[in-house]
C-alpha cells in the first residue's frame, strides 16, 4: 500500500514538473507572438529606452498563470476554494483591463478603479466570508489596500529591463520554498511556482536588452498575485511573522516607491502625474547602466528574502530583519544621491 501511494505521489510530482516546464515554454512562445503584434511603446522624455519596443508581454504571463494554476491544483487533487477562484477571476479581470489600457491608454482614475475592484474580490476571497461587523470590514479594507499598493508598486517599478519581472520571479520562488517548508497546500506554493515559471519564460525577452516590455498587463497582475501570496503567508501559523515576509522580500521596491511618493508630496508635486524621480530612475539618469541597476534590485530582493527566511524560522527577530533591509536601502539611496550630485545638469 505504501508503495502504491509513493508511486502515485511520484506520478503527481512528475506531472507537476511537466506542467511547470510547459508553462515556461508556453510563456516564451506567447511572448514571441506578442512581439509580432507590434504594439509599440514609443520613447518619451520619461522613458529609459531610446527606440520603440513592443509591449504587452505580460499577456503571456497572464495566460500561463490563469491556465496553469487550475491545472496544478487538479494534478495535486486540490479542490479550489473561494480564495483560489477569486484570485483567478480578479487576475484575469485586471489583466484584460490592463491589456486594453496598454493598447489604448485610459485615465489614471479608471485604472485605480480596476485595481480596487480586483483587490476587493481577492480580499473577500481570502476572508472567506462576507463582512458582517466592523472588524471584518476593517480586515477587508486593510487587505484591499495592501493589494492596491502592490499593484501600483510593481507598476511604478517596471521602468527598466527585467527589474520588476526579475524581482517578482525571485519573490515567488522564495515564497514557494517557505510555504512548502511550512506544509502549506498547492494553492499557495503551486500558485507561486506557476507565476515564477510564467515570468521565467518571458524574462529572456525583457533582459538584459528588452525586446518586449511587460506593460501594465504584466506589472499589475504580478503585484496582485504577490499581494495575495503575502496574505496566504500571513495565515500560515508555522511561519513566524507571516504578515511581514512579503514586505521584507519586496522591501527594495516598497522603499523606492514610498520615498518617492513621500518626497513628491512634501514638494507638492502631483502624485498621479508621470515622472522620472524614482530612486532607480535617478540612478539611471546619473549614468548607471540599466542592467547594473536591475541586478542590484534583484540582489536587494534576495537580501530581503534572506531576512524573511531567517525571520520565519525564528533565527532573528522582526527588528533585526526590518533594520537590516532598511540599512541596505539607506546605503543605496546615499549612493544614488551622491551620483546625482556629481552629474552635471541633473537635479532631483
Amino acid at each position: 500500500m505504501t508503495f502504491v501511494h509513493a508511486g502515485h505521489g511520484a506520478t503527481m510530482l512528475f506531472m507537476l514538473l511537466l506542467l511547470l516546464g510547459a508553462g515556461a515554454v508556453g510563456a516564451a512562445v506567447l511572448s514571441r507572438r506578442v512581439i509580432g503584434l507590434r504594439i509599440l511603446d514609443y520613447p518619451t522624455g520619461r522613458s529609459a529606452h531610446a527606440r520603440p519596443v513592443p509591449k504587452g508581454g505580460g499577456l503571456a504571463i497572464l495566460v500561463v498563470f490563469v491556465t496553469g494554476v487550475p491545472l496544478a491544483q487538479m494534478i495535486w487533487h486540490h479542490t479550489p476554494t473561494l480564495a483560489d477562484k477569486t484570485l483567478l477571476a480578479a487576475t484575469a479581470w485586471l489583466g484584460l483591463f490592463s491589456w486594453r489600457d496598454d493598447m489604448h491608454p485610459m485615465p489614471a482614475l479608471w485604472k485605480l478603479g480596476a485595481q480596487v475592484l480586483a483587490a476587493l474580490l481577492v480580499a473577500w476571497g481570502s476572508l472567506g466570508i462576507l463582512p458582517h461587523d466592523g472588524t471584518a470590514w476593517g480586515m477587508l479594507l486593510g487587505r484591499s489596500l495592501w493589494l492596491v499598493v502592490l499593484c501600483n508598486v510593481l507598476n511604478f517599478m517596471d521602468g527598466l529591463d527585467g527589474l520588476a519581472a526579475g524581482c517578482t520571479l525571485l519573490a515567488c520562488v522564495v515564497t514557494a520554498i517557505l510555504c512548502l517548508h511550512a506544509g502549506a497546500g498547492v494553492d499557495t506554493w503551486g500558485t507561486a511556482l506557476v507565476m515564477a515559471v510564467a515570468i521565467a519564460g518571458f524574462l529572456p525577452f525583457n533582459f538584459p536588452n528588452a525586446r518586449l516590455f511587460m506593460g501594465d498587463v504584466g506589472s499589475q497582475c504580478c503585484g496582485l498575485v504577490l499581494g495575495a501570496l503575502g496574505l496566504h503567508m500571513a495565515n500560515l501559523p508555522p511561519l513566524a511573522h507571516g504578515w511581514a515576509l512579503m514586505p521584507l522580500m519586496l522591501s527594495g521596491l516598497l522603499a523606492d516607491v514610498g520615498v518617492t511618493l513621500l518626497r513628491r508630496t512634501m514638494l507638492r508635486r502631483p502624485l498621479l502625474q508621470a515622472h522620472r524621480e524614482h530612486i532607480y530612475q535617478m540612478a539611471h539618469r546619473g549614468g548607471m547602466q540599466p542592467a547594473t541597476i536591475t541586478v542590484l534590485a534583484w540582489a536587494a530582493t534576495l537580501c530581503g528574502a534572506g531576512a524573511a527566511c531567517a525571520l520565519a524560522g525564528g533565527v532573528i527577530g522582526l527588528p533585526a530583519a526590518a533594520g537590516g533591509v532598511l540599512a541596505l536601502q539607506l546605503a543605496w539611496a546615499v549612493v544614488v544621491i551622491r551620483r546625482v550630485r556629481h552629474t552635471p545638469g541633473l537635479r532631483w
